[in-house]
């Protein structure tokens, strides 16, 4: 019995290690489900929130999507409302009309764009109420940015006939060169006109003569008389002649377009011979119009050039003028002209030494003579006139050409050292220039020409250090003269 008991009490004794195990295992596997659910919740909690954010942006991607058709289907039943065909001509038209009493260009632009997009769409269909619209001079602001800038109702409607690309769009075009508005306006379509068809010059042509038949006689009403009449009211020509100041500059910067035009784009040989015959580019106090002189005078022969060029020359020296650089540089690019020559002589012979040195140097061809050289003056003059290509054709006859010349300064200037030792060296150079050897290689002066240049350049700096000198000393002078009268 006592050993029943004992045996009892040993069972119990070792069962309790296992119980203790058991119960441990089972709080760390209710631990582990505990966390393993909790986990999972969390998880949950993170889709749920990712599903809730997804639905969200679909939400608004398909509002915005369905607010953009909207707006779309609106605009195209507003168009839509006085006639079943939305895309029909006259009907853009009328709404484009329309869009000028909205607020503002951000209001216009996309409608008055969906309008020409349905415009170009119809091709040809369209022509006549674009014409009726463009005749009217109905225009307005388009705000297009950041496509393009300070666009306009008509430059769109103007690129959209130009977009079509056929006969009767240019046609149209056409019968709209009367109607421009600015000069800008009238460049841009005749520029257009001309890309289809030569055809269209003579249009253009009277267009722009017309144009600047409008322009002279504006130019004429804002140029200020010479009336003598003091008793006028101070106040009212300030006000009035600063406005008219602004007006005459711009209609002179108008004019200059018109130039660009009738020469460059258009060349209009006639109208360029009628201004010279007229002389309008006579300016005031016997000055010349060098920007007008030159685009008239690019697109006419050589003789005829040369021709005007002298009587402008004989002009400027009648009313005592320094003759104007343009008409210098196109007689040295005309040198064997006879009138050239004069006029290059004369040149030459009213020059002071230094600029008369300077502009026979300036005769040479080659880009590398006199590099040594330091005077700046020179140099600049150099290469203005210089018109040196080793692919002309005609650079050997060019050379011959001032070859010649040459001989006539020297013939003209006997006694001038200095000069006949320069001639001496700008022919040594034209004739390398002008031969034909394959191998002649680079000109190169000997080293007596080079100290020539050497002390040539040392004497002009000089004296242009005396001349700065005396300058200053002479406006200290005067300035201490007004401070002190006595003195």
């Amino acid at each position: 019995m006592d050993e029943l008991n004992l045996n009892n009490g040993n069972t119990k004794s070792s069962s309790k290690p296992f119980l203790a195990g058991v119960i441990i295992m089972m709080a760390v596997l209710c631990a582990a489900g505990m966390w393993v659910k909790q986990t999972q919740k969390q998880a949950q909690t993170e889709r749920d929130n990712q599903e809730q954010t997804f639905r969200e942006e679909s939400a608004q991607m398909v509002e915005q999507i369905n607010e953009a058709n909207a707006n779309y289907l609106a605009e195209a039943n507003r168009i839509n409302a006085e006639q079943h065909d939305p895309l029909d001509p006259e009907t853009l038209v009328q709404q484009l009309y329309k869009l000028k009493d909205l607020p503002d260009n951000k209001a216009r632009s996309p409608r008055a764009f969906y309008c020409l997009q349905g415009l170009l769409l119809n091709g040809t269909n369209a022509l006549p109420a674009l014409k009726d619209l463009l005749i009217d001079g109905y225009d307005f602001n388009l705000d297009a940015r950041p496509l393009y800038p300070n666009r306009t109702l008509r430059q769109e409607i103007a690129s959209l006939l130009v977009s079509m690309g056929n006969r009767p769009a240019a046609d149209l075009l056409s019968q709209l060169l009367p109607a421009t508005q600015t000069v800008e306006e009238l460049a841009n379509l005749c520029k257009a006109l001309m890309s289809v068809s030569d055809g269209y010059r003579p249009y253009c042509i009277s267009a722009a003569r017309d144009k600047y038949n409008q322009l002279i006689e504006k130019q004429k009403e804002l140029t200020p008389q010479k009336t003598g009449l003091l008793e006028k009211a101070v106040s009212f020509l300030k006000q009035d002649n600063s406005k008219n100041s602004e007006q005459l500059s711009a209609n002179r910067q108008d004019l200059k377009k018109i130039y660009n035009l009738l020469f460059t784009v258009l060349r209009d040989e006639e109208f360029a011979v009628e201004l010279l015959e007229k002389r309008e580019w006579l300016q005031e106090n016997g000055r010349l119009d060098s920007d007008l002189f030159s685009e008239a005078t690019a697109i006419l022969p050589s003789e005829t050039v040369m021709d005007y060029c002298y009587e402008a020359y004989l002009h400027q020296k009648e009313n005592h003028k320094k003759t104007d650089i343009f008409l210098i540089t196109t007689a040295t690019e005309n040198i064997a002209n006879p009138k050239a020559t004069e006029m290059l002589l004369a040149a030459i012979e009213d020059a002071s030494p230094l600029e008369r040195y300077t502009g026979i140097m300036g005769l040479s061809l080659d880009p590398g003579f006199g590099a040594s050289l330091l005077v700046g003056p020179m140099r600049r003059n150099r290469n203005r006139e210089s018109s040196f290509d080793a692919n002309d054709p005609n650079l050997i006859q060019k050379a011959n050409d001032r070859l010649l010349f040459l001989d006539a300064v020297e013939a003209q200037f006997p006694d001038d050292e200095k000069l006949i030792r320069i001639v001496g060296m700008v022919r040594s150079n034209l004739q390398h220039t002008a031969s034909t050897d394959p191998d002649k290689g680079t000109w190169v002066a000997d080293e007596e020409s080079k100290d020539f240049f050497q002390n040539l350049a040392s004497e002009a700096i000089d004296k242009a250090v005396n001349d700065m000198t005396k300058m200053a000393v002479k406006e200290i002078d005067e300035k201490n003269n007004k401070q002190d009268p006595k003195k």
